[in-house]
């Protein structure tokens, strides 16, 4: 039995690792496709489109990735589901902390959530 809880902790950690190193490579990708502009008269960071599109695709190849990792190392969906809960949670934080708008807000919950079931999905089959 404890050997279990620690091979889901381990992999939900792996996962989660991997996840979060993903979204750093997108965001990279995505500023370096279309990098951020300072607005000189009013002081604000203007994010194109393109960075958010990025963005947004990291959170689900991330998310993805991540849970289907550590789902297949634990062998059971607790440890991916986890992972989805900290891209959300990092999501969220990052949303609020840019004062993102709304719709940011319900993908960086929504796109996870989509992603972790296709993930299981996916274990499920390769289990099977």
């Amino acid at each position: 039995m404890t050997g279990n809880i620690v091979r889901t902790v381990i992999a939900a950690a792996i996962g989660i690792a991997v996840a979060f190193g993903l979204v750093w490579l997108a965001q990279y990708v995505g500023s370096e496709i279309s990098p951020a502009e300072y607005d000189t008269a009013t002081g604000e960071i203007l994010i194109p489109i393109g960075s958010t599109v990025a963005l947004i695709i990291g959170w689900f190849l991330a998310t993805f990735a991540g849970s289907w990792l550590a789902m297949r190392v634990s062998g059971g969906t607790g440890a991916g589901w986890v992972v989805a809960g900290a891209v959300i949670g990092a999501a969220l934080y990052t949303a609020v902390d840019f004062a993102d708008t709304w719709w940011i807000m319900a993908l960086g919950v929504a796109v996870p959530l989509a992603a972790a079931w296709l993930a299981q999905r996916a274990a499920a089959t390769v289990t099977a």
